[in-house]
């Protein structure tokens, strides 16, 4: 416990000596996000709908991570748009990729140690599988729609003189290339690292590879960072035409 507490407090340090004041948002910002999500997980307890628990905090939590730590803007305006509208569209479509890949539910490897607990628990598994990948797409959703957004009008503001949506969007659509190998290697190196553990223990147990490959663990972790990668790879270039329309519009409103 001494060693969290020594970790939060060089995080607290590190984001004031380089955020300054906005610091405070941060901090904030991260205190209401883990605020909000014990309010998800009463709101599972006392038995709220989860599709709609999951999408309420999808919600709220895009707003304290866009809207309150970096203020309303045309970034954020963009990034926000682009990241409810996607939850849309993946939530449409991943309910039936969910079902149809049957990840539902405990591994059997997790089943020994929740022997001595009831699972009769009025909770749909299917759904509640559903809701975390979402839970956890978003995220990626987040971080990928700021980045280009943040990009792109500091693209729009650098260029002298008035321009037009295809040249503004192919500059983006640059960036975007950059930015979504990153990404997706971000993605990758986080379900290497919670799997690792995983396929040791296949090994030591002598598994065969295509045991492994077709275990609900692993099945369940590789649809995750499939998702994900998906997911961003589509919204990075739809948050790249968002923003160029919201600059471009502004621009000429202004004018």
């Amino acid at each position: 416990m001494n060693v969290l507490i020594f970790l939060v407090f060089i995080f607290f340090i590190l984001s004031i000596l380089i955020l300054g004041k906005s610091s405070f948002y941060v901090i904030s910002g991260l205190f209401l996000s883990i605020g909000l999500f014990l309010l998800f997980i009463l709101g599972l307890k006392i038995g709220l709908p989860i599709y709609w628990i999951a999408i309420f905090y999808i919600v709220i939590n895009s707003l304290i991570t866009l809207v309150f730590v970096n203020n309303w803007n045309e970034k954020t305006k963009a990034a926000l748009v682009s990241v409810l509208l996607f939850i849309v569209i993946v939530l449409i479509f991943m309910i039936p990729i969910v079902k149809r890949l049957g990840i539902s539910g405990f591994p059997p490897q997790e089943l020994e140690e929740l022997s001595a607990l009831s699972l009769d628990v009025p909770i749909s598994f299917a759904e509640l599988t559903v809701t975390v990948i979402l839970i956890g797409v978003s995220g990626a959703l987040i971080d990928g729609s700021m980045s280009i957004a943040s990009a792109t009008s500091e693209i729009f503001h650098r260029k002298s003189g008035n321009l037009s949506f295809t040249d503004l969007f192919k500059s983006s659509m640059n960036v975007v290339r950059s930015i979504l190998n990153s990404s997706v290697n971000t993605l990758l190196f986080a379900f290497i690292s919670s799997s690792l553990a995983l396929i040791f223990w296949y090994q030591d147990l002598g598994t065969p590879w295509f045991v492994m490959i077709n275990s609900q663990a692993f099945v369940s972790e590789v649809a995750v960072i499939l998702l994900s990668s998906i997911s961003v790879a589509l919204i990075l270039p739809f948050s790249a035409a968002v923003t160029c329309r919201l600059l471009l519009k502004k621009q000429t409103n202004a004018d």
